[in-house]
């Protein structure tokens, strides 16, 4: 049963070959208004991916099988997402921008435009407020332009700057100036 204060807004929450789109987050089935999707042009989603409402998804985008974008979340134009990869919620990623397969983007993430992120990366979240600090944490930002390698590792609150080449494997525990190679731990 659709709560009464969502019925004018059923056409935004759909599935499609088992996929889900514009799925209400508990938020949102008890707020006055159901925010939906905005969808651009020419998508392709996969089966059985989930993409919860409160989620502008620009121009262009394709997404694998399994893919879960949770609310509060912008995608910009040209974005690839492989198969099982997951966004959480009040993440910004650019236009340009690959994320191969089983990839994990916690909350409060920046990624710019042009990103190369490779399958199995870890970006690595932290609570959502600091119980001694009391204040958001702060989210990982990927510079423009940055390729990060197959099974690296970024801690939570990292800054990488643009254009960083992260090696494969490579495990990222502080914030790395532009234009740099990063091997091994960092």
């Amino acid at each position: 049963m659709i709560p009464g204060n969502l019925q004018q807004f059923q056409a935004s929450f759909r599935m499609v070959q088992s996929t889900l789109i514009g799925f209400p987050s508990p938020a949102a089935l008890k707020s006055e208004i159901f925010p939906g999707v905005r969808l651009g042009e020419d998508p392709s989603i996969g089966r059985h991916c989930i993409i919860f409402g409160n989620v502008f998804i620009g121009d262009r985008f394709r997404c694998g099988d399994d893919v879960l974008i949770r609310s509060e979340t912008a995608v910009g134009d040209n974005v690839t997402l492989g198969d099982g990869a997951c966004i959480d919620m009040d993440v910004v990623v650019g236009n340009n921008v690959t994320i191969r397969e089983d990839v994990w983007i916690p909350q409060f993430t920046q990624i710019q435009n042009n990103v190369q992120i490779g399958p199995g990366v870890r970006l690595v979240g932290e609570p959502v407020f600091s119980r001694v600090q009391h204040k958001p944490a702060r989210g990982i930002i990927i510079g423009e332009g940055c390729v990060i390698g197959e099974k690296a590792v970024i801690a939570p609150g990292v800054s990488i700057g643009p254009g960083v080449h992260v090696e494969a494997g490579a495990v990222i525990t502080r914030d790395i100036p532009a234009d740099r190679e990063c091997a091994g731990k960092a």
